[in-house]
């Protein structure tokens, strides 16, 4: 095995998790909502479920669930038709959430083991995951040292990604000091999330 060729994998890593993780999806559409109403420290366990859903995806496609998707395609949309109804679900949720304490005290945001149950039915997650485990990844004795590298880079890309959009939301809170503002806030954050929908069926490699 020849390290420095395992290491020389690292830029295109970067770039590759920078873009699947940074641009909206939706993981970062929860994250932005989150922020706004929680702030940062009570997303922290939604972020950090992310991280561990995703790891956990990464590391069995690595021992070979990918190939599982390839094999059992209607497994694969299956997995599309449950992503999608939660979705929908979680959209909802968004778009009837409220800034009035009185109305709103029972929300929470979506804690640790909620944030990476999430990930194990996403099809988008697969998808990126899939092109990691394959086109990022080198043969022979270099393939094990290149997916840990790149499990280790997505990892900390990814985390700085969704802590940049947790922070986009508890900043955007200074602008929605209304009601009917903040309401119109959440409708934004529920039609994008439910506008993400179709990429899922559409999308090979898809952002998070």
């Amino acid at each position: 095995m020849n390290t420095v060729n395992v290491f020389e994998l690292a830029p295109a890593l970067m770039l590759f998790c920078f873009a699947a993780s940074i641009t909206p999806g939706p993981n970062n559409i929860l994250l932005t909502h989150s922020g706004t109403h929680f702030g940062v420290t009570k997303t922290l366990p939604h972020l950090l479920g992310i991280r561990a859903g995703m790891t956990i995806m990464h590391l069995a496609m690595l021992l070979g669930l990918g190939k599982l998707f390839l094999m059992q395609p209607k497994l694969h949309f299956f997995l599309q038709l449950c992503a999608s109804g939660y979705i929908l679900y979680l959209a909802y949720k968004v778009a009837s959430s409220s800034q009035m304490k009185g109305e709103n005290a029972q929300a929470r945001p979506l804690n640790f083991y909620q944030g990476m149950l999430f990930q194990l039915i996403n099809p988008k997650s697969y998808a990126v995951l899939m092109t990691l485990c394959t086109a990022l990844t080198l043969p022979g004795s270099a393939y094990w040292p290149s997916a840990i590298l790149g499990v280790v880079i997505f990892n900390l890309v990814a985390a700085c990604s969704g802590l940049f959009w947790v922070n986009f939301g508890k900043y955007m809170r200074q602008f929605l000091n209304k009601p009917t503002t903040f309401k119109r806030f959440n409708w934004v954050m529920s039609l994008f999330l439910a506008a993400s929908i179709p990429l899922v069926f559409i999308s090979k490699s898809n952002t998070l």
